[in-house]
């Protein structure tokens, strides 16, 4: 179930409602039978622990996630975020250099947009020749299945040793073939 915590809330807030209307008007336990039954519904909300060890590991916030295709959802995003602005045109250029991990269909759809890349961070970077250096992790909050995501982030580094941080991060979700050698199947990203 994606959302176990709404649907709790939506049936206690039902429950409610439907004691506050069935209770004549003129009876003094309305308001006693509502506060009494709305903690014993919202109760279940949080996760009971359990020392079975039976339980997913995703709904203890671990990726259950093949390790190949996690490592995979990693490499794919280390490519996809190592730009070097005195020579990739965009930030679409990395993308394009992580097309051998795609279906053939995917890396179809990677088209680079006509105009250059603009911003601050991105024109510092190439007026000082620095290239990206990425630090990817993977989510594991996230709890889409047969989807993995991780989160990069980055720092800017010269060849004499300069470095500052980039700004922002970058997350994707990615989807695979289903056999191996595994492929991405599709991706989506956005950047914060």
């Amino acid at each position: 179930m994606k959302h176990p915590k709404i649907l709790t809330l939506a049936l206690a807030a039902g429950l409610v409602t439907g004691v506050a209307g069935c209770t004549p008007a003129s009876t003094e336990t309305v308001t006693s039978n509502a506060s009494t039954v709305t903690p014993t519904m919202a109760s279940p909300t949080a996760p009971a622990p359990s020392s079975s060890g039976n339980e997913s590991s995703h709904s203890q916030g671990q990726a259950t996630e093949d390790p190949a295709k996690v490592e995979l959802a990693k490499q794919a995003a280390t490519i996809m975020t190592t730009w070097n602005p005195t020579k990739d045109f965009n930030r679409t250029a990395a993308e394009l250099r992580a097309r051998p991990l795609m279906t053939p269909e995917r890396a179809k759809e990677v088209i680079a947009p006509e105009r250059p890349a603009t911003g601050v961070e991105w024109l510092t970077a190439a007026e000082k020749n620095a290239t990206s250096k990425p630090t990817v992790k993977l989510m594991t909050e996230h709890h889409e299945q047969n989807t993995i995501a991780v989160t990069a982030t980055w720092q800017w580094v010269t060849k004499d040793g300069e470095s500052w941080a980039g700004e922002g991060k970058q997350t994707f979700f990615f989807t695979f073939t289903d056999t191996e050698p595994y492929k991405i199947r599709d991706y989506v990203s956005s950047v914060r």
